[in-house]
């Protein structure tokens, strides 16, 4: 593996855990296979050199909003964790606090919990919150940029594939079939990844992810493409 290739991996794990890379691979791949359609649709004469300029330029395209969409969830998080500690701080009596705790973060997995452990944990979270006072503005982090960086370098890297069939045939057709060939195969490994990392069946997710995956194929060669 070159050391520039290593180098990027190495990036994209640091910054995004394994399941935003599985969904952000997973996203990447079927917009792709809908850019492939919308492009072939919008370019029905076109040779294979227009046809990569323009898959090519969506799958960037998309890349660099969902970017932007990584640092706009991260910014929504923290402002959600602002919000929290600004009611806590400013809850007339302890009792109001202890609510806002539990509304905000009592989740399936804490039912579990008995009363006394979840009284106890929202009791903690309060003594964190006023141990740490007023929180400061709401701000972008160096952190959320290099999340975002890491989206578009892992969804432009794993969608390239799919353009690289439009360098390589001299027929449009032919092309697009190899395009969508392997974009399926790459559905059918993700889902395999996928399964193996949260614990289910690897054929049945492979086998799914693919059925989507041919699913928008054959909308777009039943709509002309």
């Amino acid at each position: 593996m070159p050391a520039s290739d290593s180098v990027m991996r190495s990036f994209i794990q640091n910054h995004l855990d394994p399941a935003s890379r599985l969904g952000e691979v997973l996203f990447g791949l079927i917009m792709a296979l809908g850019f492939t359609g919308a492009v072939r649709l919008g370019h029905a004469e076109a040779d294979n050199r227009e046809l990569f300029i323009g898959i090519l330029g969506c799958n960037l395209a998309w890349a660099i909003v969902d970017g932007v969409m990584y640092v706009l969830s991260a910014q929504f998080e923290r402002g959600r964790k602002l919000r929290l500690m600004r009611s806590v701080l400013a809850a007339p009596t302890e009792e109001v606090a202890l609510r806002a705790i539990a509304h905000e973060i009592d989740a399936p997995l804490l039912a579990l919990m008995t009363p006394a452990e979840l009284q106890a944990l929202h009791r903690k979270v309060l003594e964190l919150i006023r141990r740490a006072g007023p929180e400061r503005k709401l701000r972008i982090h160096r952190e959320d940029l290099l999340g975002a960086l890491a989206v578009t370098l892992l969804i432009a890297t794993s969608t390239l594939p799919i353009v690289v069939p439009y360098l390589v045939f001299t027929s449009p057709d032919i092309a697009v079939r190899v395009s969508h060939g392997i974009a399926l195969g790459m559905l059918f490994l993700v889902g395999i990844w996928w399964a193996r990392v949260v614990g289910a069946n690897p054929l049945t997710n492979g086998v799914g992810l693919t059925s989507i995956g041919v699913l928008l194929v054959l909308l777009t060669i039943a709509m002309g493409g």
